[in-house]
């Protein structure tokens, strides 16, 4: 699928055609301006579930696998200082170049996702990472969204 064309800015959201996944328009680094660890990341994700945003409860951190989805050397956005990521212009510039996933299945560990290497670490400490949240929710059944361009 052409990359201009897979991801749709919808409202306050990104939509990704190819994966049916919707992306916060902004990142935690937007939001609060300032780099977030595991709990805050979660916490994140958390409110927007809970104040319904955009209508929909069912916000959470992306997986690994969704964090790499969204990395294309050949797309070209800006983050908070002005550096390139690697990542869809339908998103808002100035937001964090790291992405926190969600925590990894029966381990108390996660993933941090560079989005201007499209590289992974598994830092030591929940706690002491400083990256940007990014929430993600899946299209449910019934939601349609297309690129008429």
């Amino acid at each position: 699928m052409d990359l201009k064309k897979r991801f749709i800015k919808v409202g306050e959201s990104v939509v990704d055609l190819e994966t049916q996944l919707m992306w916060k328009h902004t990142d935690s680094m937007n939001d609060l301006k300032k780099w977030v660890n595991f709990q805050d990341s979660a916490d994140y994700a958390r409110e927007l579930r809970e104040n319904k945003f955009l209508g929909f409860d069912n916000w959470r951190l992306p997986t690994k696998e969704e964090m790499a989805t969204l990395y294309d050397e050949s797309l070209v956005n800006t983050d908070r200082f002005d550096k390139t990521i690697h990542i869809s212009d339908c998103f808002a510039p100035g937001g964090g170049f790291t992405m926190i996933a969600g925590m990894v299945s029966g381990r108390f560990r996660t993933w941090v996702y560079d989005i201007r290497e499209g590289t992974f670490e598994q830092p030591e400490g929940l706690w002491t990472i400083t990256a940007a949240a990014r929430a993600v929710r899946t299209i449910g059944e019934g939601e349609s969204y297309s690129n008429t361009d």
